[in-house]
């Protein structure tokens, strides 16, 4: 018998070159190869923002990260790839590990000889880390839930794109290569065939339209201890998000209620106003006495019992603070006999004699922080090798953890921090401090991480003061548009306000190397000791606002605008000089704060205007901050208008 690769040689149609080449390179595809590979985890955004409390809002994101983390420790343990990010050190503790926040990008360096059977693999374990959480949750729901149609909402939750590259040649050029074959992927979409519902017409979740609810009616009872409302209709994602602390992540968590509350909370414990304290007290020791005989007052405040309930000191919360205190056999009589509705309003009155009392309220206002690195795919993109990626992932790692320790000790409540990513609240008394903290702490991390004749990155912010009333999808959506404006010019700082009333809005964008924290601040000190007021603040727009028309009409003078404008701020300081305050110390004491306006007139007429439009609006919002902030404008009076 002839040889077969003899006789495959004989009948190629005189190509034995082409086919042996051919051959060659199966052979080398089947050997272990070095690939770039690239992932993506989601959905991201649409499953963060579907959430009533700020709980949710929490969970939708920890998940998010706990099932990327998942992703590259199934690559780094199981497949021993190369993590590029996140940062995976094989010396990192279990808290460290713990601690990790990763965002749902993941990138790792593989050998193997099947990239596909790497990817599937990490596509099961991505999935199988989905459905333990939502598995703890539907144990703890039991038979109170429509149960075919949670299994297909929980199957179909998860979106997973996976790209690779053989790694040969500039690792620049192969990254590059692998994010257009990622861009490529998302651009198509996998469609599923519809499974049908329970019934037809069944109700939509009131977080999510595009899902039906898996709850059952009659048993709001049972669902009154998982904070969800009578008639309140529930996807089973949204359901998953809203048991977390049911289901083995029982972490303190900040309300939004609880972060507009803190500025209250800290202004009573002041030893300035122990009386103001006493009263408090006595109003808290009450209502807990009256709700005993009813239901576990144990668990108020979570169980902290040197705190407040913040709950309880606002009128359109006490009703469900009750109704989560309640076990399912209590709230099967007491909702129908209405008790928490009859409770809320006695405790609504004595409340309104407490603020009646002691001249002052929290505030029902609280900043929603959104922050992001500017330029950070032309930093990515300019690293040369594998290390250099490493060394400015693991920084990245670094940030995120610094962050969330600015955040806490600011008082407030860190929902996301994944790379450069950072999404927070904090009570409007500490909210500018931490995010110029954080803007600081990403520069100087950044020195680290980036390579030398690389330029660095910048950071961007927003800041939208929201009420709590408002819906945090509708929160989140704006604080999103707020950090957008400050990417519009980048390195900027973005603050968005406008009253719940729909009163005026106020949004401004300030460059970060104008030190906008510092003179916000600077501005906050001199309204609370008299030395402007509302009515200065609202000069100053309208001065901007002359000058801009008569920049328009080309009458402005053509020299020394600078010190024009200088001049006519320190006109309206004397003008608005409240009696008590010399003028001396006045100008002395304001004028500073617009010295730039000089320096500027000389270069440019728009520079100069555009410093003054920024300062006007800035004193306006340092004022808004005191006087919302601090208890809803009954802490602080005008002292002139």
């Amino acid at each position: 018998m002839e040889d077969s690769s003899r006789i495959r040689k004989e009948t190629v149609h005189g190509q034995p070159q082409r086919t042996e080449q051919i051959l060659q390179r199966s052979q080398q595809l089947q050997q272990p190869t070095q690939y770039l590979m690239l992932f993506s985890i989601g959905p991201v955004q649409e499953f963060i923002a579907q959430a009533r409390k700020t709980r949710d809002l929490w969970f939708g994101s920890y998940v998010l990260s706990e099932i990327s983390k998942k992703a590259a420790r199934e690559l780094s343990e199981v497949h021993k790839a190369k993590m590029i990010f996140p940062y995976l050190d094989q010396n990192m503790t279990k808290v460290e590990l713990d601690y990790l926040r990763v965002a749902n990008k993941v990138q790792a360096i593989v050998t193997t000889d099947n990239p596909r059977q790497v990817a599937l693999d990490v596509k099961r374990a991505v999935t199988f880390k989905w459905l333990d959480y939502a598995n703890k949750a539907k144990k703890r729901l039991g038979d109170s839930i429509i149960g075919p149609m949670w299994e297909r909402q929980v199957k179909d939750l998860i979106e997973f794109f996976a790209v690779w590259s053989v790694l040969e040649g500039k690792y620049e050029d192969v990254l590059k290569q692998t994010e257009q074959l990622m861009a490529s992927r998302k651009t198509l979409r996998d469609y599923r065939p519809n499974e049908p519902a329970n019934l037809f017409g069944d109700a939509k979740s009131s977080l999510d339209g595009g899902r039906e609810s898996v709850l059952k009616t009659g048993k709001y009872a049972f669902y009154a201890g998982f904070g969800i409302k009578p008639k309140e209709e529930l996807d089973a994602i949204s359901l998953v998000k809203r048991l977390s602390r049911f289901i083995g992540h029982e972490r303190e968590f900040k309300s939004v209620c609880d972060v507009a509350f803190r500025q209250f909370e800290d202004e009573v414990r002041k030893p300035k106003n122990l009386k103001i304290k006493d009263k408090v007290d006595s109003f808290y020791r009450d209502i807990r006495e009256n709700l005993k005989e009813h239901v576990d007052v144990s668990k108020l405040a979570g169980g902290k019992a040197d705190t407040y309930d913040s709950r309880m000191f606002y009128s359109n919360r006490i009703e469900e603070a009750i109704t989560e205190l309640m076990t399912e056999q209590q709230a099967s009589t007491l909702l129908i006999e209405k008790w928490p509705e009859k409770m809320t309003q006695s405790i609504t009155r004595k409340l309104d004699a407490l603020y009646n009392e002691i001249k002052r309220r929290p505030t029902s206002y609280y900043a929603l922080i959104v922050g992001d690195g500017d330029h950070m795919g032309n930093c990515l993109r300019g690293m040369s090798t594998v290390e250099e990626h490493q060394k400015f992932t693991k920084q990245l790692s670094r940030f995120a953890s610094q962050v969330d320790s600015i955040v806490t000790q600011h008082a407030g409540q860190m929902i996301y921090s994944g790379g450069d990513d950072v999404m927070a609240l904090l009570p409007l008394h500490h909210c500018l401090d931490a995010a110029g903290e954080i803007q600081e702490e990403f520069i100087h991390i950044m020195k680290q991480a980036v390579p030398e004749g690389t330029s660095l990155p910048t950071f961007s912010v927003g800041i939208a003061i929201v009420h709590m009333m408002e819906p945090l999808e509708e929160s989140l959506q704006l604080a999103r548009a707020t950090e957008a404006l400050a990417k519009v010019r980048r390195d900027s700082l973005a603050i968005y306000f406008q009253k719940r009333s729909g009163s005026e809005e106020m949004k401004v964008s300030l460059p970060f190397g104008d030190q906008p924290v510092e003179t916000i601040n600077k501005m906050k000190s001199l309204y609370k000791s008299g030395h402007i007021s509302s009515g200065f603040a609202y000069a100053l727009r309208q001065l901007h606002v002359e000058y801009e028309n008569l920049q328009a009409h080309k009458t402005v003078p053509q020299e020394g605008l600078g010190e024009l404008l200088l001049q006519e701020v320190r006109r309206l300081i004397i003008r608005k000089k409240p009696a008590h305050i010399s003028t001396d110390n006045m100008v002395g004491e304001v004028l500073p704060i617009f010295a730039g306006l000089q320096e500027l007139g000389e270069k440019s007429h728009s520079d100069s205007l555009a410093l003054l439009h920024r300062l006007a609006e800035q004193c306006v919002i340092a004022i808004t901050l005191e006087k919302v902030g601090g208890t809803d404008g009954t802490q602080y009076t005008d002292s002139a208008s």
